[in-house]
């Protein structure tokens, strides 16, 4: 196999196995006689020891090595110790580092030589009787080898020895590896935007096929449009994998905040086998880790206020994804001491913002002043909050992804903050505008309403142009003048009223022209060009457009 293709292999699977050892081993901290458990744990140290035997990497492999035999142990014992447990939780820290280093062409991680050690130095009887165990595995591969394929087969659930076992048949390895195909990313890119263009060839065709065109030829066009668009959809869902392999990271980034803390925090993940595309899993992340460091931070109370309050010691924190119609909703809920309204008020007046006590009644408001750069409540700055770069960084990202933030909180009861987003950010519906003689795109997630310029600007107390539009004060903003085009005489024109980042806001364009389905073609970021647009399309009739990145308003 080619070398890139096998490490590219290694680093795919190497990470969805060391994810399963953390899922495990945090149940094993829970109970440390689930026998089930260790075996997992051998099971994927196993693969992975062969695995980094395979593409050279020795002092993964010595450190894996010690880890199998420390299990081992634990499997005979019967439990798994806190300092074995500890142990194992730094090994697969220190495999994710090894990981990270393969894939950069760096070496591997020098903490490897002391953490074998430790490893040994917790398995003494497993040391010392390393030899005969790997006589015992060698003579039980020559078994396997000289067995004809009519031996019964055993089932890896009989005898202690069932771990180190291979699947009973090749046969029914062949027909797991048939089912799944792993390929790079970027070819399901490439072909992404060769169906967006191919889509566009059908609709101009469409276009400007004759209506005098005989009856063949119209149920030819026709098949072909069907095609093209089953076509689409077939590669649209070839992108889609599971929210699990976001979702399995939380519990080992949950459970190390909430000890750092000394909290005690039960983690519920629910809607893990929903699918999303895969461009924006890798978007996903980042927002949702902010979220649940947020609500074991500043959310959930320590064991000894929660008891205090007449709660369970133990905090509850709950991740949902659920599909709401063309979107997918991602809640993060804890049944913490909710946001202190009254607090953030007064942070809020506190950077000059003008009637913050009004808006911190409403949720909406609240998570307006929340998201705020710079506005925190937090009594002191930590490794994890306090400089106000929370709220607002998951808002912008989210956001710039077509999606919205919504905030639900409740003082004593909790808060829940949901992350609304298109189930592909390759394709999303936009609504098309027109300013001078160019067309641009606003994810529709992030438009409220339109209406037709029937009202004149005016200038509030702070001389901000704004517009009232059903009954609601809005700030106004052109974006002619937003892109530097000079100003039209013509007092016509569209309202498109916003969610933003900062608030509800109204944008002046010349037309409304239409809503599309569009493909998102990102843009080559250069320097020192303005950040005003988040992506680029084309339009079915051909014409290019840019997608407005609305974070940008001012």
């Amino acid at each position: 196999m080619d070398p890139h293709r096998l490490l590219a292999l290694f680093l795919s699977e190497g990470r969805e196995l060391l994810n399963r050892v953390d899922a495990e081993l945090l149940v094993l901290e829970r109970a440390p006689d689930t026998r089930a458990a260790i075996d997992a744990v051998f099971r994927a140290l196993h693969s992975m020891k062969g695995m980094t035997a395979t593409v050279g990497l020795p002092a993964s492999t010595a450190a894996l090595h010690a880890g199998e035999s420390l299990l081992s142990l634990a499997r005979d014992a019967g439990a798994l110790s806190v300092p074995q447990l500890t142990a194992l939780l730094e090994l697969n820290d220190v495999m994710r580092r090894a990981l990270d280093a393969a894939e950069q062409g760096r070496e591997e991680p020098a903490a490897l030589a002391g953490l074998t050690q430790a490893l040994d130095a917790l398995t003494p009887q497993a040391t010392s009787t390393r030899d005969a165990r790997d006589r015992a595995s060698a003579v039980r591969a020559i078994r396997r080898a000289v067995a004809t394929d009519h031996a019964p087969s055993r089932s890896p659930a009989h005898g202690d020895d069932a771990v180190d076992d291979a699947p009973a048949h090749p046969a029914a390895r062949d027909a797991v590896a048939a089912r799944t195909v792993r390929i790079p990313a970027q070819r399901l890119d490439d072909l992404l935007d060769l169906v967006g263009e191919l889509v566009l060839a059908r609709d101009r065709l469409v276009r400007t096929a004759q209506p005098s065109a005989d009856d063949a030829a119209r149920r030819a066009l026709d098949d072909t449009s069907k095609l093209v668009t089953q076509l689409r959809d077939a590669i649209l869902t070839s992108r889609m994998v599971p929210l699990s392999q976001v979702f399995d990271r939380f519990p080992r980034h949950v459970r190390d905040t909430a000890h750092a803390l000394g909290k005690d925090i039960e983690l519920v993940l629910e809607g893990r086998e929903l699918e999303v595309d895969r461009s924006l899993l890798d978007e996903l992340s980042e927002p949702l880790l902010h979220l649940l460091r947020n609500a074991i931070d500043h959310g959930l109370e320590t064991p000894d206020e929660r008891r205090s309050g007449g709660k369970e010691s133990r905090g509850r924190l709950v991740v949902r994804a659920t599909r709401d119609g063309s979107m997918v909703a991602v809640t993060v809920a804890d049944d913490g001491r909710g946001v202190n309204r009254l607090r953030v008020a007064a942070s809020a007046t506190a950077q000059g913002v003008v009637g913050a006590d009004a808006l911190v009644q409403d949720d909406a408001g609240l998570l307006q002043l929340l998201a705020r750069p710079g506005l925190s409540t937090a009594e002191m700055v930590t490794d994890l909050s306090g400089r106000g770069v929370g709220v607002d960084a998951v808002l912008s990202r989210v956001q710039a992804l077509g999606g919205r933030l919504d905030l639900a909180t409740a003082e004593g009861a909790g808060t829940a903050i949901t992350i609304r987003l298109p189930l592909s950010v390759a394709m999303l519906r936009a609504l098309i505008v027109r300013v001078a003689d160019e067309t641009y795109a606003i994810p529709l997630a992030m438009v409220h309403a339109t209406y037709l310029r029937d009202v004149s600007p005016r200038r509030d107390d702070a001389s901000r142009h704004v517009v009232d539009i059903a009954g609601e004060r809005l700030k106004l903003v052109s974006l002619r003048s937003h892109l530097g085009i000079p100003a039209s005489d013509d007092v016509s024109g569209h309202l498109v009223v916003l969610d933003g980042a900062t608030g509800r806001m109204a944008l002046l364009v010349d037309a409304c022209t239409s809503h599309e389905e569009i493909v998102v073609k990102p843009l080559q970021k250069v320097r020192g060009a303005a950040a005003m647009f988040s992506g680029g399309t084309i339009l079915p009739d051909g014409t290019p457009s840019l997608i407005l990145d609305i974070n940008t308003l001012p």
